[in-house]
């Protein structure tokens, strides 16, 4: 009943964790997978202690290596380099027990951390991992022991593995710390494969060391999509210009349509930078009305895009004023184009005070006017954008 109790629990936090995460977090990866485990735990039995009429001694010995088990996985994208996970195994054991070979059941499971080094790798991630698990088994496991029929009572037989040198049998239950490797391969988007191999080192003196490997499906909720991403080709706006062409030859005026194609960022450059402040103030000076008119009608053109108002200050001034200024101006400006139709989707605000002055505090009040400005950048990085408005 209680290796039910601690299997069931295992299963809810292992499921649970990665639900809770993603839910306080979509922008963060978080991966849930279910696979096949093989673990590396010895059991040995000794019987048919006898001896020949020659007077030898012998025995017959049985040993078993490795038993099989249920996986469940999932983890927590911290960093890009960096994951938290919890990792669950129910395993099915065959062992000995006064001669006859019998079913165990055993369960592991505990957290850990991984280190992804390649973070440049979307489809191919190798990592390393270290972790701390809690393990309970329901059959014996000796090392040690004497031969069933030995009439001196003095013989015993003693067993030894790979993983476990000097020891006579270990607990049922124990606290041992994992080291591993692994690497999930990424089929598509959101499914992939992963492999890992982990060893289990007991912090006890009873508790047994053994090797496990794990492989299986791995699914994939949140996080940014490993698919390339279509970048929109630049649209320009086509500004329409009527010259008349007068020719001297024949005494008939024509006229000639000349279409011009303006980069859109230049547009929105030229026209902000008839977008001025008086000292002091974040007030839209009168004469700039009618430039934010022009700039709305630009911006209500690219509705599907993104752009941040940057408002800056001249050099004089401290520097925690001045960046409130700023930002007073980048906000006067944006609330100023929502007022003329432009969705405030589209729009973030952001003032950066002094740091892009180019002319010098003691400069002249007309020559310091160029610094007193807001300008409009066009944002096409979509991390990026939800960065400054998650944070905001």
């Amino acid at each position: 009943m209680m290796k039910n109790n601690l299997f069931l629990m295992a299963i809810a936090i292992i499921l649970l964790c990665p639900v809770r995460a993603y839910s306080q977090n979509p922008s963060r990866s978080v991966e849930v997978g279910i696979g096949g485990s093989a673990i590396n735990h010895t059991r040995t039995m000794v019987t048919d202690f006898h001896q020949t009429p020659g007077g030898d001694y012998v025995f017959t010995l049985e040993e078993k290596q490795l038993y099989g088990g249920l996986s469940l996985y999932s983890a927590f994208e911290i960093k890009k380099w960096l994951y938290a996970d919890v990792q669950g195994t129910l395993g099915l054991a065959r062992y000995y027990d006064g001669g006859a070979l019998k079913n165990g059941l055993s369960v592991l499971a505990g957290p850990g951390v991984q280190f992804r080094p390649f973070v440049r790798s979307e489809w191919l991630q190798p990592y390393l991992r270290l972790g701390v698990s809690y393990y309970r088994k329901n059959f014996p496991v000796f090392y040690f022991g004497r031969f069933d029929g030995d009439v001196t009572k003095e013989a015993v037989w003693k067993a030894e593995d790979a993983w476990n040198k000097g020891i006579t049998f270990d607990s049922k239950s124990y606290v041992p710390i994992t080291a591993g490797v692994g690497i999930v391969g990424w089929l598509g988007d959101k499914v992939g494969v992963r492999i890992g191999g982990d060893y289990m080192r007991s912090l006890g003196s009873k508790g047994a060391n053994f090797a496990m490997g794990t492989a299986g499906l791995v699914f994939r909720l949140g996080g940014k999509s490993k698919k390339p991403q279509e970048v929109k080709p630049l649209e320009r706006i086509v500004e329409k210009i009527v010259e008349k062409e007068v020719v001297k030859e024949i005494p008939v005026e024509t006229i000639k349509e000349v279409y011009k194609e303006v980069p859109m960022e230049k547009t929105l450059a030229e026209l902000m930078d008839n977008v001025t402040f008086d000292f002091d103030k974040a007030d839209i000076t009168k004469e700039s009305e009618t430039v934010l008119d022009e700039v709305a009608e630009v911006l209500k053109k690219f509705s599907d895009r993104k752009f941040m108002i940057c408002g800056y200050t001249d050099a004089r001034g401290s520097d925690s004023y001045n960046e409130r200024l700023s930002e007073a101006r980048a906000k006067a400006v944006r609330e100023a184009l929502v007022k003329r139709g432009v969705p405030d989707k589209m729009l973030f605000h952001k003032g950066f005070g002094k740091r892009m002055a180019l002319v010098p505090a003691g400069a002249d009040d007309t020559t310091r006017r160029g610094d007193r400005k807001v300008v409009i950048e066009q944002v096409t990085w979509e991390p990026l954008w939800n960065y400054l408005k998650t944070n905001n």
